[in-house]
């Protein structure tokens, strides 16, 4: 394999995946048996989405972190994210897929929707009460009843229901990072700078390395930029970045037969001395040892 593998909503809805879709924007199902043909290898698929086992496992990797999807449980996905799936026994699954340009319709709050953009970073996949549960799986059937229905208004029903739907998973995440003691309030006035600044960092896929690239391109200056994401993440943008590019580097190096030469030059890297520099400083391993390892 040459490169991560990149998946559409298109491309699911033209190999059946789902029983249900409007337009391209949402592929919904309630009740189906997944095709362990799909995300083989590691992918990313342009769209949030939430997928809840009502039956059988996996073995997933998100982002080269290991979790096991089963009975139960939800897996929460965004576009930039790189998952793979290792073994499936059984999977039944209820898949509510959502596409980029659908999520700008919704209504909700910009804050909100970042928070839920990094709860669903830290926790992509969590178990969920019996309440959760019940609840849940009246959304996807009134959903799934919607999108089957011949109302004129099926976008506008649509658009509320799946705001609706991320504000009580949302709401949900909120619960399992407070057990974990992670949530913790933020400043408003740093929510507009964090939000443009991942949807640059999402654009290059590790291929921009510096603090100065992304803070020109923003029109801020850099220590700006990143006590700004600092004060909203927790992080310096210097550290997502760092993040975002070994994240690249980590799964070209295990997933692909690209030499460390050729990944250095698809990562803009002027040379492989100056990549394994970068690399073993943030890993602590040489490319060559973490390909091996």
């Amino acid at each position: 394999m040459k490169k991560i593998e990149s998946i559409s909503i298109q491309q699911l809805d033209n190999r059946q995946f789902v029983q249900n879709r409007l337009k391209s924007d949402i592929l919904l199902s309630a009740n189906l048996g997944f095709d362990d043909t799909l995300f083989k290898h590691p992918s990313r698929m342009d769209a949030f989405a939430a997928i809840f086992c009502v039956s059988g496992k996996a073995e997933v990797q998100v982002n080269l972190k290991k979790y096991t999807l089963e009975s139960g449980t939800m897996a929460l996905h965004v576009p930039e994210n790189i998952i793979q799936i290792n073994s499936c026994e059984n999977l039944i699954i209820y898949p509510f897929i959502i596409s980029s340009a659908f999520i700008q319709k919704l209504h909700i709050e910009t804050k909100d929707l970042i928070n839920l953009y990094m709860a669903a970073k830290t926790v992509p996949v969590f178990s969920l009460q019996y309440a959760d549960i019940h609840i849940l799986e009246k959304y996807y059937y009134l959903m799934e009843s919607i999108l089957q229905s011949e109302t004129g208004y099926k976008d506008n029903m649509t658009i509320g229901l799946t705001t609706s739907f991320l504000y009580k998973v949302y709401d949900i995440l909120v619960r399992k990072l407070k057990e974990k003691e992670y949530v913790r309030k933020v400043p408003e006035r740093c929510e507009t700078v964090f939000e443009d600044f991942i949807k640059e960092l999402n654009l290059f896929h590790g291929t921009e390395h510096s603090l100065s690239f992304f803070a020109r391109r923003l029109n801020f200056t850099p220590n700006y930029l990143s006590s700004r994401v600092k004060e909203y993440s927790g992080r310096t943008a210097t550290e997502w970045i760092e993040e975002s590019v070994i994240l690249e580097a980590k799964t070209m190096l295990k997933h692909t037969d690209l030499t460390i030469q050729e990944i250095a030059y698809k990562l803009n890297f002027p040379t492989q001395t100056f990549f394994g520099k970068y690399f073993k400083r943030i890993t602590g391993l040489s490319p060559k040892q973490y390909r091996t390892s």
